[in-house]
């Protein structure tokens, strides 16, 4: 089970061990496909970096640090540990409120959000039905979000 994603979409992920042993395959859209390998081991964490699992811990601070820091070898604008309050998790992918996006984003720039957080959108949408995905919208103080409901 993923438990965090990395937010700038590089493949570094940290895992609860749910199923040791336990091979699993993904098929994207476009044909790609991914396969991760569960590690036999008793421990209840592990971190897969583009494909290969680099680290084993029973403790969630351990292996959340070591998350972190191979995360900032691929990126420097890294989220750290999550913090309950300061961050929400979209589909495992640590979000701060400065990370989402706002109107004055670009509809590309929403679209990247989206994607590195797995969030499913149909290319034809305006931005405003974009960004009613994820903050409410109002026209004359009636909210017209096509997809959030509050």
């Amino acid at each position: 089970m993923i438990v965090r994603r990395c937010s700038q979409g590089h493949r570094v992920r940290l895992h609860r061990n749910t199923t040791p042993n336990a091979v699993r395959q993904k098929t994207y859209a476009d044909g790609t496909v991914e396969t991760l390998t569960y590690p036999s081991s008793r421990y209840d964490y592990f971190v897969e970096v583009d494909g290969t699992v680099v680290k084993r811990s029973d403790s969630f601070e351990t292996i959340e640090e070591y998350y972190v820091s191979e995360c900032a070898k691929k990126h420097e604008d890294g989220h750290g540990r999550v913090l309950i309050g300061k961050h929400h998790l979209l589909n495992g992918v640590a979000t701060s409120q400065a990370d989402y996006p706002i109107d004055t984003n670009t509809k590309a720039e929403i679209k990247d959000f989206y994607d590195k957080r797995g969030v499913s959108y149909s290319s034809s949408e305006t931005k405003e039905e974009l960004l009613s995905r994820i903050a409410p919208m109002y026209r004359n103080d009636k909210i017209v979000s096509k997809h959030l409901k509050i």
